[in-house]
């Protein structure tokens, strides 16, 4: 077996080995979905990719004898270091690997390196490249196929992460209803008295809420009013950075098609929203017959998407001032009674960090269960 040599990539032949190589690795596992071919292209330009406006990254490749057999990236993200300057990190993302620690230890030396040239003392991940990306390594729930937005990975990743000198940042959950297994076909009624107790105590309250579809045909109108909210909302969470604007524009393009107007809800206040749930089709088997282009003939497995009978919740948030009031549960249960009612067999609701005690409260009074875990590692450079 030959020597492992680890290459900065440079430029766009070398961008699209980098995209490539996982193709090679997962040519067996039925389970790995590709990703689209053009759009990571744009992502991982410098001159293109919307995180290159507040951030910079080098990406290396594994080779033997001239064969990629690995990938990594290490970045630099400008806007967590405004907010959590003290913390010194940098991150990995885009990893894969072969069952080698020579070669993943080759890998993560190279992102290291790259790391303290920038002074930073830890690194973490991997996140592709931010928070609201692609993130984490799977390490419980290796038997069913990834969701839409959410990765698949051999197992032994985790070996090969932690021999390598990283420890537990921490995890994020999915969780999933089915029909027939988790009685998601048939809504229990305590579910159902449960949300009216916390609509009745809200409106106690002197709160007159109502509760409406996502409007697809003011689609810019009403992203601007799940930005504000998901800002709030989300400015606790653990390694919150708010999107900017073009990083959010990217992600609502993307998923515009995919939308399920009738699963998408915002409260209201006084005719102003103030939380939202967005749920998503689950474009992972039409992806998976692309096969990572669109064309010349991927496009008419696009078109197949709306008729999956799987979807991801994907997103929620509820503004700071109405937390606590049990909106969470109130979505939760509007949407499994409204999606046991339409052909969906199968849902995710995903990611959920695990100190967000709150969220996993609500959603494990649910008939759903936790079956993928996500993780993130850190490691001390210092």
């Amino acid at each position: 077996m030959g020597e492992i040599q680890i290459r900065e990539v440079d430029g766009a032949a070398d961008r699209k080995r980098f995209i490539k190589m996982p193709w090679s690795l997962y040519k067996d596992d039925p389970l790995w979905v590709p990703p689209l071919i053009g759009d990571m292209k744009e992502f991982l330009n410098p001159q293109k990719g919307v995180f290159f406006g507040h951030g910079e990254a080098k990406l290396f490749l594994a080779e033997r004898d001239g064969v990629c057999v690995g990938r990594i990236s290490a970045q630099i993200n400008h806007a967590h270091d405004k907010l959590f300057a003290e913390q010194g990190k940098a991150f990995f993302g885009f990893f894969e690997c072969e069952d080698n620690q020579q070669t993943a230890d080759a890998l993560f030396d190279a992102a290291e390196a790259y790391a303290r040239e920038h002074g930073k003392t830890c690194i973490e991940g991997p996140l592709n490249f931010g928070i609201y990306d692609e993130i984490g390594v799977l390490i419980e729930g290796f038997d069913t196929p990834p969701y839409v937005l959410n990765l698949h990975n051999p197992p032994y990743y985790q070996k090969l992460i932690e021999s390598a000198g990283y420890g537990k940042s921490i995890d994020w959950f999915a969780y999933r209803g089915k029909r027939g297994e988790t009685t998601f076909d048939v809504l229990d009624k305590r579910f159902i008295r449960l949300r009216d107790a916390l609509l009745k105590r809200i409106q106690r309250r002197g709160t007159e809420v109502t509760f409406r579809e996502m409007n697809m045909k003011d689609f810019d109108r009403e992203s601007m009013h799940v930005k504000r909210i998901f800002d709030s909302a989300w400015d606790h969470n653990w390694g919150h950075v708010p999107m900017t604007d073009d990083e959010f524009l990217r992600v609502s393009k993307a998923i515009k098609m995919l939308i399920i107007p009738e699963l998408s809800f915002f409260a209201e206040v006084d005719g102003q929203p103030v939380a939202f749930a967005l749920s998503v089709y689950d474009a992972n088997v039409a992806a998976k017959k692309m096969n990572g282009r669109l064309f010349p003939m991927g496009w008419t497995h696009a078109l197949r998407v709306k008729k999956t009978d799987r979807f991801r919740l994907v997103l929620m948030g509820v503004l700071d001032e109405y937390r606590g009031r049990g909106f969470e549960v109130i979505f939760y249960v509007n949407v499994i009674e409204k999606a046991s009612s339409m052909h969906f067999n199968e849902a995710e609701m995903s990611l959920i960090v695990e100190n967000n005690e709150p969220m996993i409260r609500s959603i494990e009074n649910l008939p759903v269960e936790r079956y993928k875990t996500y993780r993130i590692f850190i490691k001390d450079l210092a």
